[in-house]
């Protein structure tokens, strides 16, 4: 290297040092600047990783929800699947029965009219045999015997064709006469005609040739008790539907066969408080608690709190999550009584909290036993007399079923039957349900479809109407083919003396618990009564409607379907648009919109027939109008019961006409009473007047019938008695009118 290049490399390496020295005393240059700098990167790098997590945790969110549906709607497809298919193994095997039975029949019919033919033609035989010993034969009659021997091949080919037209006939006849009475008047018609062709051989006889019909082929013989009838046509739905309606005469249950599982029935342990209370304080508890009465030996004492009544922390939990804050007067009593195993009659004004009385303590008594198996059936059944009051029981059970575990199944009649079979074959520990719907499950595909050999635990929920007479056949049927050492509770607001006796029918020793007196309308409702002629009432309707409906829900009264519907389309037409009726006469799916929408308030106002009367629990239901009065007193209790429910104010109106209905005043004075008010002047008037009268006519009026009975509302004696004085009224200004017409034609 020469000594110019080495000046001129020092001079670049010179360079090189300042532009070294100059960026490392830059800003950037510093440490600041690149911890600045590298932090920036990682805050960076993080925001990019989390974004990149969040972006993959909603993917497989994405993709767990596609799973979860794709899971739900093939559950949903197998399990339609499932029910298609009970429904066709029971309509194949329906079948299959008929057409088992069809030819059975045929054969029957076919081998009695080959035998019946056989019989006629050796009688005919015998007979000319015998005719033809008795005439002396001789050349000059040979000929008259080959024409006699013509004219009875005529007879005997005539009288086969005579008959089976004459079996024809009466085959396809509409079960006239059963098949003995027939075959007796065949064969005297036979022989009637035989001996007639025997009286015509002497003389002329015409040979008349009939046309033999064809058998019809494919004839289905039905009604094996009566083999007579032939039916052409044959329906499978029609058939299958008689079957089923054939089934429900339910099969009694030999109980001395069965073996049945030892359960146990006793839960109950009373809490050191309850153990010292003396019978002084306990006497006092019971009269704080509505004036509770119990009979029957051994009654536990009455708890405080729910916790001395034995429930676990799940049901604790669902009882503050519906703010049931203590028990009531009826729970306080019967849950203890039901939990040690007794059999109870519970009686209690409505409103007052009888539902969970009895289900808490079967909760309590399923969990004890052992899950259910494949073909068992349920261990508690649930009977209520009407489909509104069997959905309510089974929304109330759902609340506390869902968070132990449990499954309940709601069966009644009305809607379609293949869903409520495919739940109750899922298997159910609890069934709430009407008498007659579950007759027809437990005879559906011959007793398959479910079972009550696990039931240990009955309620029949509103006895007094379940004991009715067009109930008592249906319920005994159930009762009778469940394990004998079964627990039963009843439960009404209402129970007539007469009930008592078929109640005990199915009790064991029973413990009855009476809640303030029978029959008796709740202190938080406002009775009021109106005495007002029938065109008043629609006016001083829209006047109550005023006042309460801003307020809250509403429930009209009537007597007829018909008069429903008219009050409705009248509110309509005055501008009350959120109503609605209900009544037996409309379907049952629009039956239950209607009440669901009543219930979350859509409608106000709804027009019902007593078929709401019984368990519609609604919490905004302000007012009660009975637009038509009740026909007796136990009717009067459960209308106005509808509203005052678990503690809230009610208010409560009964129009009463002047004329014909003094009888019904006298009970809705005495529903005042009995409820510690007083009636008012007028009707307490009306009710006096009209024993004055029939004291003058030497008759005793006498309050508190035996309310419900018979398969619908009888009439009072004052009902009746108005309503013979109307005909007569009728008969009597007919003849006047007829009168005074005759006299002006004489004039």
């Amino acid at each position: 290297m020469g000594r110019g290049e080495h000046k001129e490399h020092k001079r670049k390496r010179s360079r090189s040092k300042e532009r070294k020295r100059s960026r490392s005393r830059s800003p950037r240059g510093s440490r600041e600047h690149r911890e600045h700098r590298d932090r920036d990167r990682d805050r960076e790098r993080r925001r990019e990783r989390d974004t990149d997590r969040e972006k993959t945790r909603d993917r497989e969110k994405q993709r767990d929800a596609e799973k979860k549906k794709e899971k739900e709607s093939k559950t949903a497809i197998f399990e339609m699947e499932e029910s298609r298919n009970d429904t066709e193994e029971v309509m194949k095997m329906k079948e299959a029965e008929l057409l088992q039975g069809v030819e059975r029949r045929r054969r029957n019919v076919e081998k009695w009219r080959a035998q019946k033919k056989k019989e006629e033609l050796d009688l005919q035989s015998e007979q000319s045999d015998e005719k033809s010993e008795k005439k002396p034969w001789n050349l000059e009659d040979e000929d008259d015997e080959d024409e006699f021997d013509i004219k009875n091949e005529g007879i005997s080919e005539e009288n086969p064709v005579k008959m089976e037209e004459k079996v024809e006939k009466m085959d396809t006849d509409d079960e006239e006469d059963p098949l003995d009475a027939f075959m007796k008047e065949i064969a005297t018609k036979n022989a009637k005609k035989t001996g007639n062709s025997t009286q015509k051989a002497s003389g002329i006889v015409t040979i008349v040739q009939e046309e033999k019909p064809e058998p019809e082929k494919g004839q289905v013989l039905e009604n094996e008790d009566n083999m007579d009838m032939v039916i052409d046509d044959f329906d499978i739905e029609t058939a299958a539907a008689s079957l089923c309606h054939k089934g429900r005469m339910l099969a009694q249950t030999d109980h001395s066969k069965v073996y049945y599982r030892k359960f146990k029935k006793n839960f109950y342990i009373e809490t050191e408080e309850i153990r010292r209370m003396t019978k002084a304080e306990v006497k006092a508890y019971r009269e704080e608690l509505d004036s509770i009465t119990v009979k029957g030996i051994d009654c536990p004492k009455p708890i405080k709190t729910w916790a001395q009544c034995g429930v676990n922390l799940k049901m604790m939990n669902v009882l503050k999550k519906f703010e049931y804050s203590k028990p009531t007067s009826i729970q306080a009593q019967a849950i203890p009584s039901i939990m040690s195993g007794r059999d109870v009659i519970g009686i209690a004004k409505t409103g007052s909290g009888k539902t969970l009385a009895f289900l808490l303590p079967m909760f309590r008594h399923i969990l004890d036993q052992p899950e259910l198996e494949e073909g068992d059936g349920p261990i508690a059944v649930i009977l209520a007399p009407t489909r509104e009051l069997a959905m309510q029981t089974y929304k109330e059970a759902n609340k506390f079923a869902k968070p132990l575990g449990l499954k309940v199944a709601c069966t009644y009649g009305g809607v379609g039957i293949s869903e409520q079979i495919a739940d109750l074959k899922r298997g159910a520990e609890i069934v709430v349900c009407t008498p007659g719907r579950m007759i027809d499950v437990l005879a559906a595909n011959s007793g398959k479809v479910t079972n009550l050999r696990r039931v240990t635990y009955l309620v029949l929920d509103e006895a007094d109407r379940m004991f009715d007479k067009g109930f008592e056949p249906q319920i005994m049927k159930v009762v009778n083919n469940i394990r004998p050492d079964k627990q039963t509770v009843l439960f009404s607001a209402t129970f007539p003396r007469h009930m008592e006796a078929l109640a005990r029918k199915v009790l064991d020793k029973p413990v009855e618990i009476l809640v303030g007196g029978k029959s008796v309308v709740c202190s938080d409702i406002t009775q009021n009564a109106v005495i007002c002629a029938e065109h008043q009432k629609f006016l001083k309707l829209l006047e109550l409607l005023g006042m309460y409906y801003e307020e809250g829900s509403s429930i009209v009264f009537v007597d007829k379907q018909e008069k429903a519907d008219d009050i409705v389309d009248q509110l309509m037409r005055t501008g009350y648009n959120s109503v609605a009726p209900l009544h037996g006469g409309i379907d049952q799916h629009d039956r239950d919109s209607s009440i669901a929408d009543f219930k979350t308030g859509v409608i106000k106002v709804l027009v019902a027939t007593s078929v709401a009367a019984r368990g519609l629990d609604v919490k905004n239901l302000i007012l009660v109008v009975n637009y038509d009065c009740p026909n007796h007193y136990e009717d009067y209790v459960h209308r106005v019961g509808r509203t005052g429910r678990a503690g809230r104010k009610g208010y409560a109106y009964t129009f009463v006409l002047p004329e014909h209905q003094e009888k019904m005043a006298g009970e809705i004075c005495r529903a005042f009473e009995t409820a510690g008010c007083k009636p008012p002047a007028d009707l307490k008037a009306m009710f006096e007047r009209f024993k004055s009268e029939m004291a003058a006519e030497g008759k005793e009026v006498k309050l508190g019938g035996k309310g419900f009975e018979g398969s619908g509302y009888k009439y009072d004696e004052g009902e009746a008695e108005a309503d013979a004085n109307k005909k007569r009224m009728t008969r009597l200004t007919a003849q006047l009118q007829r009168g005074g017409t005759q006299a002006r034609y004489k004039v």
